[in-house]
């Protein structure tokens, strides 16, 4: 298919999603590309060619959130009385939102440039974040005086911990990218130009692994967001059980004894 605001490639079981709507540093509130980023990561689920996913943004920006002009003209997703308004964000902004915490293979942002409000939830929503020099992270919804309605406070909370996610939301401070290195927010900086190379690096070395244990190791990732530590590893209990005895796992034990007996 092809989108007016997203561009998607697919090589080596890897999903590159670009968010393409420059001129809006990617708002991610736009009606179009919403429902076009929605669309592309539902297939991405569906996909069995396909183990990993890196997002990125086109332009000098990887998303300004929600779209300012919008909210002045009370156009799009900001038009309506209250209860019309509560009902935009659960099916427009919020439903990607959940779409993304839920995407089962792994994900990792590739952040070119600013990510704001809901832009920078996006980010967070991601597995892993690596960024450019270029790159920099706003939770700007006090600074409208409005409040973080799309996840931010439980998303920052559980990346940088309870008293830096309150400095950022409370304040709304923009924080670069040697900043964010530093709080835990990034797993790595590298140099502008450089991004999408190392972003595919990443990917390639998650992408060999088998995509079913892709899945099941996402799945318990996420479960320490609701499970006990008993519960936690019940779950590991029961999938353990079925991958051993898969034949990818058989493979992986005689290339492990192969490649020990040669040495």
């Amino acid at each position: 298919m092809s989108y007016k605001t997203v561009k998607l490639e697919i090589n080596n079981k890897i999903a590159t999603v670009t968010l393409n709507d420059p001129a809006s540093r990617n708002a991610i509130t736009d009606p179009t590309l919403l429902e076009e980023v929605k669309t592309v990561f539902m297939g991405i689920q569906d996909n069995p060619a396909v183990s990993v996913c890196i997002l990125t943004g086109e332009g000098k920006g990887f998303s300004s959130g929600g779209n300012v002009k919008d909210m002045l003209n009370r156009e799009k997703m900001f038009a309506g009385d209250q209860l019309a308004l509560q009902n935009n964000y659960r099916k427009g902004i919020h439903s990607l939102s959940k779409l993304l915490y839920c995407i089962e293979i792994p994900i990792i942002a590739a952040v070119n440039g600013a990510a704001a409000g809901a832009g920078f939830d996006m980010a967070l929503l991601c597995d892993i974040r690596i960024a450019s020099e270029r790159a920099s992270f706003c939770s700007s919804f006090l600074n409208l005086a409005v409040i973080p309605g799309d996840g931010a406070c439980w998303l920052l909370r559980k990346t940088v911990g309870a008293q830096k996610a309150a400095e950022l939301i409370l304040t709304g401070k923009t924080v670069a990218a040697q900043e964010a290195l530093e709080m835990g927010l990034l797993l790595k900086l590298v140099e502008h130009d450089q991004l999408m190379t190392a972003a595919t690096e990443l990917a390639s070395s998650i992408a060999e692994k088998s995509r079913e244990t892709l899945v099941v190791t996402k799945r318990l990732l996420r479960s320490t967001d609701s499970l006990s530590y008993a519960d936690h590893l019940d779950l590991c209990s029961a999938n353990q059980a079925m991958f051993h005895h898969t034949a990818e796992h058989q493979a992986a034990l005689e290339n492990f004894f192969n490649k020990k007996s040669n040495k």
